[in-house]
């Protein structure tokens, strides 16, 4: 039996290298118990050569784009049992609602079975599903509620599962409907700003790729740029005055970018650097309308002498503002 944690942490480091993105891999190998009951229905003459699920992995991806990628990639990493593998959303047909995922029966490829440490494992199968977050509640909350009704619900309550797997089938398609139109925008708006056209209204999605475009200093220097999750710093914006990127862009000094840098030696959130550039641009504004729900406000520390430079030579005074502003100054950046 092939160790289903190895494969988990196999397909970690190569989705890793593709840059997929996905929710969570989980992994596990069949109990005894389980291929005890497998065996008992008598649907396997050589269990041991016809069961080819002795360990098992599961892929929950965010949206139903992210299926599309990464079985790309399982096709390419493995050697796949085309003739045991299926897609269940197929297998519905157009008139039916309920169980989606895509399952693969897989091993390793001649490749990997060169390498020493996986040598062992060759003609050793395992499977591999992939689904939706909501594709995953659905079958798991069904697949409970059906063990306790011992494999059969009444037909009301069975037929009521059904719509509801339609409903979340519709929520998972819009899911992944708003996540393209996202791409989308995040597309356009790198396409604009390196035309230098920044007439667009300021979001998370929006901000997000302008500082990555205005300042690839940082990545260059080997510091990420962490997004601001939680759309705080956006908020603060729109009280400063600012609603477009253009508005944005009008108030970074020529300066900035090089100054910046030699104040940093660490990743970069992105409130961090806005909330610099609302703050040497006009402290007073920031503290009086921007920062309207004290929010703690990071200053430098005594002893860190590169961001008091940075400061000093915007002309800002922490003292000053401490002194002279009602707002809670604390010593991490937040």
């Amino acid at each position: 039996m092939l160790d289903a944690y190895k494969v988990e942490s196999l397909l970690s480091e190569v989705f890793e290298m593709e840059g997929l993105s996905y929710h969570i891999i989980t992994s596990r190998a069949k109990t005894i118990e389980s291929v005890k009951g497998k065996v008992s229905k008598d649907k396997y003459d050589k269990p041991k050569e016809q069961i080819q699920d002795f360990s098992g992995i599961r892929i929950i991806t965010y949206v139903e784009d992210e299926i599309t990628k990464i079985c790309e990639v399982i096709e390419k990493s493995f050697q796949i049992d085309l003739a045991n593998s299926s897609n269940k959303s197929d297998d519905l047909g157009i008139d039916k609602v309920g169980y989606k995922s895509v399952h693969y029966i897989a091993s390793l490829d001649k490749s990997r079975l060169k390498l020493p440490e996986y040598k062992q494992y060759e003609g050793k199968c395992f499977e591999i599903q992939i689904r939706t977050i909501l594709q995953h509640a659905w079958a798991e909350i069904e697949h409970d509620k059906n063990y306790k009704f011992t494999g059969k619900l009444p037909p009301d309550i069975g037929r009521r599962f059904k719509i509801l797997s339609g409903v979340l089938e519709m929520a998972d398609r819009e899911f992944n409907n708003i996540s393209n139109e996202i791409d989308l925008i995040s597309k356009g708006t790198l396409e604009s700003t390196q035309k230098g056209d920044f007439n667009i209204p300021i979001s998370s999605t929006t901000l997000t790729q302008f500082l990555s475009t205005k300042f690839p200093s940082i990545e260059k220097s080997g510091y990420k740029l962490i997004p601001d999750t939680d759309g705080i710093v956006i908020g603060e914006m729109e009280r400063f005055g600012l609603n477009t990127l253009e508005d944005f862009n009008n108030i970074i000094p020529n300066d900035f970018d090089e100054t910046f840098i030699s104040a940093i030696d660490e990743d970069v959130y992105e409130f961090g650097l806005v909330r610099r550039l609302l703050i040497i641009n006009d402290h007073h504004k920031y503290f009086t309308q921007a920062n309207t729900q004290k929010f703690d406000v990071w200053s430098p520390t005594a002893n860190d002498q590169k961001e008091y430079g940075f400061f000093k030579h915007y002309g800002i005074d922490w003292d000053d503002i401490e002194q002279n502003f009602n707002v809670k100054i604390c010593d991490d950046e937040s």
